[in-house]
């Protein structure tokens, strides 16, 4: 089965992290966003992923390559950030009259995504939400989807679409996105994918929808440090690396590439590869690749790839490739 996955975006919220890593190679709880989504992808049988690239774009496909080559990974480079329709329409020639999954990139889930898949009808993810002015809402009825809204000013419903789609033919979807794009219809300045949903509606393609478990927000610093709580408390988390008068305090994540000494680890931490910390004490916090903490005193932060960090720091946020002393 295929998966389309739009990665395009240059995730100006989560800055300076985005500067040198695309923001779905984010690590958290143990993975990158992207790979947390492949993963669930690939238990409910997905063998075949089309990325939808942009900004840093080769880092994503040669990640993904890498990183699951039991899985067939191609790609469409998004010119033109004008809305997530055009994104999936960038799939056709990757896209075969078969079912078919959209998945957008930044969007983390609990769900049986089996459900997602359904013979005789298209389904999409939703989940209850407070304000659904921020989101595309489907209008339920009767146990079908009666219709699309992008971001109501008005209320019509409050099951907003989280960003899972699945469609009973890829080809259909193409179509319908196709032609979207060709009437020049767009809402909010883009063409967007509940439009091209609307017309198949339309015209008779039945939808229904599923409520997911779980729907975590990875936009900003600080929803991504919530997640990465909510994620090691889901999946236990694991201590692995070199370990030395190290005090664990569950749930962590440590890759097993990483040099811990005389430090306290915990609760909520992620450490990737080619870390090393010492004689210091860290807590709710995501620390990246090649990164050195030394005589450190961190929380509720965010560290980059290959920064070199000491002294007293408290609470802080950083790119990679930097080096503090406080």
């Amino acid at each position: 089965m295929h998966a389309i996955i739009p990665v395009a975006g240059k995730g100006t919220r989560m800055r300076p992290f985005t500067w040198s890593v695309p923001k779905v190679l984010i690590r958290l709880a143990g993975n990158t966003m992207l790979g947390h989504i492949i993963d669930e992808l690939k238990a409910s049988g997905i063998d075949h992923i089309t990325l939808i690239v942009g900004y840093l774009g080769d880092e994503i496909v040669d990640w993904a390559k890498k990183n699951y080559p039991e899985i067939q990974v191609d790609f469409a480079i998004q010119k033109k950030m004008d809305g997530l329709a055009s994104a999936v329409n960038l799939a056709s020639p990757m896209t075969a009259d078969e079912k078919t999954l959209v998945v957008l990139g930044d969007t983390l889930f609990s769900a049986d995504l089996s459900l997602a898949f359904n013979d005789k009808s298209n389904m999409i993810a939703v989940k209850k939400v407070e304000d659904p002015r921020r989101f595309g809402v489907v209008v339920y009825d009767d146990n079908r989807v009666k219709r699309f809204v992008e971001k109501p000013q008005k209320f019509v419903s409050d099951l907003a679409i989280v960003g899972i789609y699945g469609f009973i033919s890829g080809s259909e979807l193409m179509d319908a996105t196709y032609r979207l794009i060709e009437s020049g219809k767009k809402t909010g300045g883009e063409f967007q994918l509940t439009d091209a949903m609307q017309l198949m509606l339309e015209e008779g393609h039945p939808f229904g929808c599923f409520e997911v478990d779980g729907w975590y927000d990875c936009g900003k610093p600080e929803t991504i440090l919530k997640t990465n709580r909510i994620l090691l408390d889901l999946k236990k988390g694991s201590s692995a690396g070199d370990l030395k008068n190290v005090v664990i305090v569950p749930p962590v994540s440590i890759d097993g590439n990483v040099k811990i000494e005389s430090s306290v680890v915990g609760p909520y931490v992620s450490i990737a590869s080619g870390s090393e910390v010492r004689n210091t004490i860290v807590r709710n916090a995501i620390i990246g690749c090649g990164t050195n903490l030394t005589d450190v005193n961190i929380h509720d932060s965010i560290i980059g790839n290959e920064a070199d960090i000491s002294g007293n720091a408290v609470r802080i946020n950083v790119g990679s490739s930097c080096k503090i002393e406080i």
